[in-house]
């Protein structure tokens, strides 16, 4: 068999053509998943602290360091679900996120 642009892709172990076996995404292993997940989930409180603190310091009111904390913990806490309920495929819903986050930006 010549190769070239018409070939036929050889056959691989499992006797499909042109698929190889290849290991899955970590965020597809339920074990892997949840722990990501439950690393979110304990690093949120510790993020609105430090989003709080962080605002402070720099001089924002109070008022505006709670807003600025909450939407840090709640976008942390956001991204644990979005990668709880569609694993490695959530990159998807996190790219629209951050284009739409640009676009409220303009």
């Amino acid at each position: 068999m010549t190769e070239g642009p018409r070939a036929k892709p050889r056959p691989d172990e499992t006797g499909r053509r042109g698929r190889f076996m290849t290991e899955p995404h970590p965020l597809d292993i339920p074990e892997k998943r949840w722990r990501v997940v439950r690393l979110l989930l304990l690093i949120s409180p510790v993020m609105f602290a430090g989003c709080y603190l962080l605002a402070l310091a720099q001089g924002a009111e109070p008022r505006f360091c709670l807003l600025i904390a909450a939407v840090g913990a709640a976008m942390c806490l956001s991204t644990a679900l979005v990668i709880h309920i569609m694993g490695s495929k959530s990159w998807m819903a996190l790219v629209a996120v951050k284009l739409a986050l640009l676009l409220v930006k303009r």
